[in-house]
């Protein structure tokens, strides 16, 4: 929005007065005292430019707040300002405001519900997974070269030239076929018996993008030490491998509790794919362009973001972009897009629920509390964690926003037939059941905030042991164990379940989780010692 204002004389003579009695404490003049120099004297040291801008400035101001004000004008960033006469005082003031959404034809975007069946080879896959990833790593003990899924031990030195471009690294532990080596490296350990040293060039093309930007057009010199070797010494899957794994008795019913979870998790990604699509498709139709400034701020706040969840890992957002070979504003660019385009969908989201009627009241929440309490071990204090005005309600609140919109859309888009077809169906509790409340683990949160909820958070507590999540599917350094409020269920790595887990609390240990009112998840695939 452009605001073009002429200031009277007045306004201009009055802020004159000001600067210059600013300014006048700010410099010296001989002979008087800081403050108490006539402005003519001024005028002839300095000149009448040394309190001219600041009168401009405060002059602009005062009606830039004015005009705002007046005009109703909701700004998302900051001015930018042009002065085009000083005599009278003319400026024209580019203000980026909040942007005009025409969200288009919505009730006639249409979508195709998604498949979410699975089958045996679903389960053999988490099946095997699990079985290499319980099965011990043990010394070759004949004289071999390395083969496909060995760990090697590697000592490496890296030159350029004559120079020295890497600090060497000693006992550095790879797995072949899982851990990302360079294809000539991997060629010269298979080649090796553990003892043994290689030498092996590579050369890096200046415009290969898949490579770090600091090994780009160089040709480098590795010299690999084989220091050690082992292989995974297989498991039995058979009922003790179920018990100690996953906790529960048998084979048979370890294969349903994955059967269950990879359901569950592939239901749930379903409709997350067919909810993208909705709103893709209503992108195309709408009307929203969102003000640069409005985008970059949302970038900034992330790029904070980030440093914070760095700076818990003892890490500043400087040598992390060392790390990825990035500058700052390479990190902003590599950002923009996917900030963009939420950005986007948040707002076309709101202005549509407002439309719909969408909206989240006290007695929805009470209702949501009731459900999740409801025959828990913990639901006095679950329930308490609730009922407070906060983080957890707050988080409720916005989640339940969330789903009546998000239902909302994929019944309009799908004329009413659901988002999934053979979706997976919630199995009637049981205490002996091996899998609960796992699709509450990966529920989509912070679609769309509620706009009640839109304000100020209130203060965050954190249990000892825990920090709250990121919003993302990683725990910071230091606090591997995932819990989810809603359902007071912690996940530890190793379980099917861990990595598609959005964790609202993580912990340091799974002590922490218990002392804070949280149970363990008996998802397949739990560690042997703790379940």
């Amino acid at each position: 929005m452009l605001l073009d204002i002429i200031a009277d004389d007045h306004e201009v003579n009055d802020a004159v007065e000001k600067a210059y009695r600013t300014v006048s404490r700010q410099i010296r003049v001989p002979g008087f005292r800081p403050g108490k120099a006539p402005r003519r004297i001024i005028d002839r040291l300095y000149g009448p430019d040394v309190y001219m801008q600041e009168a401009h400035r405060v002059v602009v101001d005062k009606l830039y707040q004015q005009a705002v004000k007046e005009q109703e004008i909701i700004p998302v960033g900051q001015p930018s300002v042009e002065i085009t006469e000083l005599e009278p005082l003319q400026f024209k003031i580019t203000v980026p405001v909040f942007p005009t959404i025409e969200v288009g034809d919505y009730l006639s975007v249409r979508a195709e519900p998604r498949d979410a069946a699975v089958g045996d080879s679903d389960v053999e896959a988490v099946l095997e997974r699990m079985q290499r990833s319980a099965s011990p790593w043990v010394d070759v003990t004949d004289e071999r070269t390395p083969k496909e899924g060995d760990q090697v031990t590697i000592d490496l030195k890296v030159q350029d030239g004559d120079e020295e471009f890497d600090k060497p690294v000693e006992g550095a532990d790879f797995v072949l076929g899982e851990s990302n080596l360079f294809d000539q490296l991997r060629e010269a350990i298979e080649g090796m018996k553990v003892g043994e040293t290689a030498n092996t060039e590579i050369t890096f093309d200046a415009d290969d993008e898949k490579v770090n930007e600091r090994v780009r057009g160089k040709t480098l010199s590795y010299e690999i030490t084989l220091t050690g070797l082992k292989e995974r010494q297989i498991l039995e899957i058979n009922d003790e491998f179920a018990k100690n794994t996953a906790g529960v008795d048998s084979v048979e019913a370890l294969r349903t509790a994955i059967l269950n979870d990879v359901h569950a998790g592939k239901t749930s990604e379903m409709r997350n794919a067919l909810f993208t699509e909705i709103i893709d498709k209503i992108a195309e139709g709408a009307t929203l362009e969102l003000p640069e400034v409005m985008v970059h701020d949302a970038v900034h706040e992330e790029m904070n973001a980030t440093q914070q969840r760095l700076a818990q890992q003892g890490l500043t957002l400087e040598a992390y972009l060392r790390m990825q070979g990035q500058s700052q504003q390479e990190f902003h660019d590599e950002l923009f897009p996917g900030v963009t385009r939420r950005l986007r969908n948040s707002l076309l989201l709101r202005e549509i629920a407002e439309k719909e009627g969408i909206a989240v009241d006290d007695g929805d929440i009470d209702s949501e509390i009731d459900a999740i309490t409801s025959g828990s071990a913990n639901s006095a204090q679950m329930r308490d964690l609730y009922s407070k005005e906060g983080y957890f309600r707050k988080m409720l609140r916005d989640d339940l926003f969330d789903r009546k919109l998000t239902d909302r859309l994929v019944e309009i888009a799908t004329e009413g037939r659901g988002a999934v077809t053979n979706g997976f169906v919630e199995p009637e509790v049981v205490e002996a059941a091996p899998v609960t409340d796992e699709a509450e683990a990966v529920a989509p949160m912070g679609i769309a905030a509620a706009p009640e909820a839109a304000e100020a958070d209130a203060e965050i507590t954190t249990p000892a042991g825990g920090v709250l999540g990121t919003g993302e599917s990683d725990c910071v350094e230091g606090y591997p164990i995932k819990g989810n409020a809603s359902s007071m269920i912690y996940h530890i790595p190793g379980q099917s379940s861990y990595e598609r887990t959005i964790p609202e609390m993580c912990f340091a240990t799974e002590e922490d989780a218990v002392a804070a009112g949280y149970r363990a998840s008996k998802a397949a695939g739990g560690s042997s010692d703790e379940e």
